[in-house]
């Protein structure tokens, strides 16, 4: 009868462990609705700041137009790799994920920087702890950070990044995060937002390229040069809150399927205790009728 106090146990505990599984993926899949819609704006005026930025090209000659953030240096001999990652476990194979991709990211710019140092601006508990057992330069790191995404320092991030290559301490800014695509898939993704050069040269592709009836004031080039930091930030902030809904579906996901074994773990306890509780009666009732029948020989 031990052996059944011991399953009964067990069934309690898994019992208890799906309740908690459960009740973490509700509270995930909460936070992915409020994450899923703010990335969804976030794109939305990324969209529009990037059709702003064309229409700005459009009526004024784009040579003419340039700004510190935009300077392209012929000699790189340092490159900085901002990684945005998760701050919390229970969330599958995302922060393991994040942590391969940081390695593999280094390897792909020093292979494209030979002869640059390359060094990291961490965003995140995981990847932070990631960093610190690799060894791996960091200049700052940002682990204390708010559940959401939209009360992340984007501006004060943003300042530090300007700041280093504007007094040249960085040739080249990269960021590292996980693009959402679904609460099943999240693609890890390497841009680079500094210098502005390359990410303008997109907003202003050949299908905005048309004539604007827009009217800028005081000029188009004042408004230009507002536009350069702000897009910046944006970079940042779509970043973070791509990362954060890409953790919270793979949490929601992993406590999903914490949730079914669980279930599956509980159905065969509860199998298995069925079956040596009636064998244990069935050796009982063989006692019994072995007693009578030996009483009535």
């Amino acid at each position: 009868m031990a052996g059944l106090k011991d399953i009964k146990r067990r069934i309690k505990s898994v019992g208890n462990t799906k309740k908690i599984t459960y009740a973490m993926k509700l509270v995930s899949a909460a936070k992915l609705r409020k994450a899923q819609d703010a990335v969804k704006s976030a794109r939305e005026y990324t969209d529009t700041l990037g059709q702003l930025v064309a229409q700005v090209l459009a009526v004024t000659e784009s040579s003419e137009l340039t700004h510190p953030l935009m300077e392209e240096r012929s000699q790189v001999a340092r490159v900085r790799l901002v990684v945005v990652g998760g701050s919390r476990g229970l969330c599958g194979a995302f922060n393991s994920n994040v942590n391969k991709q940081i390695e593999r990211s280094l390897t792909d710019l020093r292979a494209e920087y030979p002869n640059a140092k390359v060094d990291t601006y961490v965003l995140g508990k995981k990847p932070r702890e990631f960093v610190e057992r690799s060894g791996i330069e960091s200049v700052r790191t940002l682990d204390a950070l708010p559940e959401s995404a939209l009360d992340w320092p984007i501006d004060e991030i943003a300042q530090d990044l300007e700041n280093a290559f504007l007094t040249e301490e960085v040739d080249r800014v990269y960021v590292l995060y996980m693009r959402f695509q679904s609460a099943m898939s999240q693609t890890p993704t390497l841009e680079q937002i500094l210098p502005l050069q390359a990410i303008l040269a997109s907003e202003g592709g050949e299908e905005d390229a048309a004539p604007s009836l827009t009217l800028f004031e005081p000029s188009a080039e004042k408004v230009f040069e507002s536009l350069v930091p702000r897009i910046l930030r944006t970079q940042i902030q779509q970043a973070a809150l791509d990362t954060k809904a890409s953790e919270h579906g793979s949490r929601m996901v992993a406590m999903d399927s914490a949730t079914k074994n669980a279930g599956e773990l509980g159905r065969a306890l509860t199998l298995k205790h069925n079956k040596l509780r009636q064998g244990a009666i069935t050796s009982e009732l063989l006692d019994i009728i072995g007693g009578a029948e030996a009483l009535n020989d």
